[in-house]
């Protein structure tokens, strides 16, 4: 019987450990930190164009040195007094999803500058397309609208991140890091990103199955005791 259930123990620590590395196996899924020069200035609009790396930035934005926290560049975008809802970062297009999904986009941020306004400058959002270009939103959102967080980073680096789960017939995940800011400002800011990540949220069966792998050898140490 003790034999027996060490065999039982094994089998169903090894396929919980097996199926949790499946479902994180896509947690790499683009450049983290802006290393690669961006080969595509819209991959969505493209034939093939998922899985290019970091689109050219928009309205201002700019891979940088400077904006660095680790690694050679950084994404970095400065702003002036009184410049209101000018979205400026840069986005991925990454395939492989299927309706269903849910994953964490998160990111590094700092400000060197700080903020002379109330309202959170700084965003990450993700959006999902399916095969033909269309943005379908999130399942927590409406069709074209991305689930987004906004907030103010400080002097330090912090990680900060937003989840959003696949409407049916996505295809593709976009994240974006970017600097809105409403035109309160008063003096010129300045946001910077980098070590990016974007990781497929284990499923609630997975979870239990992996925490199933884990209580049988503990519940076999006591019953020795």
């Amino acid at each position: 019987m003790k034999m027996f259930s060490k065999v039982i123990t094994g089998a169903v620590g090894i396929t919980a450990a097996l199926t949790l590395t499946s479902s994180t196996a896509q947690a790499s899924l683009f450049d983290p930190g802006f290393e690669a020069a961006p080969t595509q200035p819209n991959p969505i609009l493209l034939p093939g164009g998922a899985n290019g790396g970091w689109a050219a930035t928009f309205n201002g934005a700019s891979f940088s040195a400077a904006a660095a926290e680790t690694g050679l560049q950084g994404l970095g975008d400065t702003q002036g007094p009184g410049v209101a809802w000018n979205f400026a970062g840069t986005y991925q297009i990454v395939s492989g999803v299927s309706g269903g999904q849910k994953y964490t986009f998160s990111m590094d941020a700092m400000s060197p500058t700080g903020f002379s306004s109330s309202y959170g400058p700084a965003f990450l959002q993700l959006t999902y397309f399916n095969a033909a270009g269309t943005d379908l939103g999130t399942v927590e959102t409406s069709p074209g609208n991305a689930n987004a967080i906004h907030f103010s980073p400080t002097g330090n680096w912090a990680n900060y991140s937003v989840s959003a789960t696949a409407p049916s017939g996505a295809v593709y995940i976009a994240p974006y890091a970017a600097f809105m800011e409403n035109g309160s400002q008063t003096t010129t800011e300045t946001v910077f990103f980098d070590n990016g990540a974007l990781t497929l949220v284990p499923e609630p069966a997975t979870v239990a199955l992996l925490g199933m792998g884990l209580a049988f050898p503990l519940y076999l140490i006591r019953r020795r005791k």
